[in-house]
């Protein structure tokens, strides 16, 4: 047997594998009375859905969520929504965050093609006009992400998205690779710029009324990586909707023992790049924020009040200067440390940027 057989040997014994472990899952969350919803929210397939063998492989992967006994399955892209509601239409089909559906147009373009609920896109949180709009205009369940502390219409928000698609990709020429840049490019920024913190569309549990009001359905919490009990701590801020200690316990920052390690055999790939170089890199991107970073919780009661007067995507940041004076209020963050992390951050977008990761240098 070649090396390319044993791989694909091995392969096919973990897709196995999985698919038990995944089946066992889904079947136990049954069993307890929960809903199962079996996330395929890629935004690039690398044309393959249209290839005989890529046609053929989301028809069987559908099949199988199917068998499982899960209720929905999250998308990004139109063409998989219409083989849901074609060849399985009692599974549900819910569009993702990362459809960016983000005005009333695209809403009813979601809906009209069945979609049974749509996760909206964190950059309209606080825009209460729109949030309107779309709930009166369209009756599927719309969902909010509540904890989220990505960049106010982040720039590198398409880059990231594909970025994350591809790496997660079967046969794609990354092997499930990805050095995170945007990752890196994103907390470089909320250090060299505290407000972005504050402008980034997190909900406070505080402020959960607020969005049942309008008429949002329900408010998903993340991160994936978080263990249980980190998870738990933050279901449990929202449910009883007050948490007066430290906001950045809540969200989705760097935070010691919070989370899960990831797979590092993905990530050290000396065919493709330097192993060591990578581990710099990635000693960056796990860096504590809790412990350093506090943004207090119980000084932003009336928070939102602001942006129900303001049409933050028409204004400039820089004249508004709102959420520049809210984190001069708010936001403790020891000098010492941003000082030294953000020497760290530019030293490890050096090592992309020049090419020592890629072992290739100007």
């Amino acid at each position: 047997m070649g090396d390319g057989e044993l791989f694909a040997g091995l392969g096919i014994a973990y897709e196995v594998h999985f698919k038990k472990e995944a089946a066992s899952f889904i079947a136990e969350a049954s069993r307890r009375g929960l809903a199962f919803n079996y996330l395929i929210n890629a935004t690039c397939f690398d044309n393959q859905e249209f290839t005989r063998e890529g046609y053929k492989k989301i028809v069987e992967h559908l099949e199988w969520i199917s068998s499982t006994g899960a209720d929905m399955v999250t998308i990004s892209l139109p063409f998989l929504v219409q083989m849901i509601k074609r060849y399985f239409p009692h599974l549900k089909a819910c569009v993702s965050s990362f459809a960016r559906v983000q005005n009333v147009h695209l809403a009813h373009y979601w809906e009209e093609l069945g979609a049974d609920k749509i996760i909206l896109p964190e950059t309209v949180a606080r825009d209460f006009q729109t949030l309107q709009l779309i709930r009166e205009e369209v009756s599927c369940e719309l969902e909010l992400i509540a904890n989220h502390c990505c960049l106010f219409y982040c720039p590198l928000d398409l880059h990231h998205r594909n970025m994350v698609s591809h790496a997660s990709q079967e046969g794609h020429l990354c092997g499930g690779f990805a050095a995170d840049y945007c990752k890196l490019a994103c907390q470089q920024m909320k250090l060299l710029r505290p407000a972005e913190l504050i402008k980034a569309r997190w909900i406070r549990p505080e402020d959960v009324g607020c969005y049942e009001e309008i008429g949002i359905d329900c408010l998903k919490l993340v991160e994936r990586f978080r263990g249980t009990e980190s998870l738990i701590h933050i279901l449990d801020a929202y449910e009883r909707r007050s948490y007066p200690g430290n906001l950045t316990e809540l969200l989705t920052l760097p935070q010691e023992g919070a989370y899960i390690s990831p797979d590092l055999e993905i990530i050290q790939r000396p065919d493709l790049i330097e192993p060591e170089k990578m581990e710099e890199v990635v000693a960056v991107l796990r860096e504590p924020f809790t412990g350093r970073l506090y943004i207090d919780n119980a000084k932003l009661n009336g928070f939102l009040d602001h942006f129900r007067k303001v049409d933050c995507l028409h204004t400039d940041c820089d004249r508004c200067g709102f959420c520049e004076r809210v984190a001069s209020q708010v936001v403790s963050i020891d000098e010492g440390w941003r000082r030294e992390m953000i020497t760290r951050f530019e030293r490890a977008m050096e090592i992309l940027l020049r090419g020592e990761l890629a072992h290739y240098s100007f």
